[in-house]
Parts: structure tokens; sequence; C-alpha cells
């Protein structure tokens, strides 16, 4: 099954002209690996891979992350709706699942700092909840 996001690389591709080897010399990932994401048979490449590509394809990263998230999106709302018809509730929200992949790529300095700032953001919206926020 194609994906509009592994369609949206192969035409990345074929725009530059390039052949998936020549890909695979620039971002060091296997041309059947890339040819399996364009081809749907693989899912969303690491925010790294991601990262690489748009460097090989010269668009910004935002591009296929958005393109990425779009495909994510749908994904759950489908699986969303078989689960609903099922009676069924307690499906991730699309971000849950951008965040989780990006945070597996993230070195371990990294991944403290985030749950720092998480655990920071969390106090914060239980002061805003009690009104425990000074007045500014």
């Amino acid at each position: 099954m194609v994906t509009e996001f592994g369609e949206y690389l192969k035409k990345l591709r074929n725009d530059r002209k390039l052949t998936l080897r020549n890909v695979e010399e620039q971002v060091h990932i296997s041309n059947a690996y890339l040819s399996q994401i364009e081809r749907g048979k693989r899912g969303i490449p690491t925010q790294k891979t991601l990262t690489k590509l748009a460097k090989v394809y010269g668009v910004p990263v935002s591009d296929l992350t958005n393109k990425a998230q779009e495909e994510i999106n749908k994904a759950v709302y489908a699986v969303q709706q078989i689960a609903q018809a099922r009676g069924e509730s307690d499906i991730p929200a699309p971000d849950t699942e951008f965040i989780c992949r990006a945070y597996e790529n993230l070195s371990n300095a990294n991944k403290l700092a985030l749950m720092s700032y998480l655990q920071y953001l969390k106090n914060d919206e239980i002061g805003k909840l009690f009104n425990l926020k000074e007045s500014q």
C-alpha cells in the first residue's frame, strides 16, 4: 500500500534526478529501506533520517516532518474510527506518537533535560489550576 508520505519522498527524489543508490550514499541508509518507505512497506523514518533526507533533497526538515505528521494523523484517525466502532476508546493522540518517535532519538542528556522541562510545565499547569501563580 503506497502512502502519501512515500509518494512525496519518491517525488522529491525523482524531481532531483536521484537514484535510490545516490540517496543511499549520501544519507547512509540502504536503498532497499528507502524503497520500502517510498512504497509504503515501512513506516515513517526517525527524525534523524528525516533530517538527512531533507538535506539531500534540499527542503526544510519541517516539510518532511509535517508530511510525516499528516501520515501519522491519518493512521491514528483510522485506528480511532475502528476502535470507536468496536466500543474501545484509549487510543493515543497523534501528537503522542510524534513526540514518542522524537524522544527515541534524543541523547540521554537531552532526555533528562526534556523530562525536567516537562516536569516544569506540569507544575506550572498545576499552579494555574489552583491560582498559585503570582500575578505579573
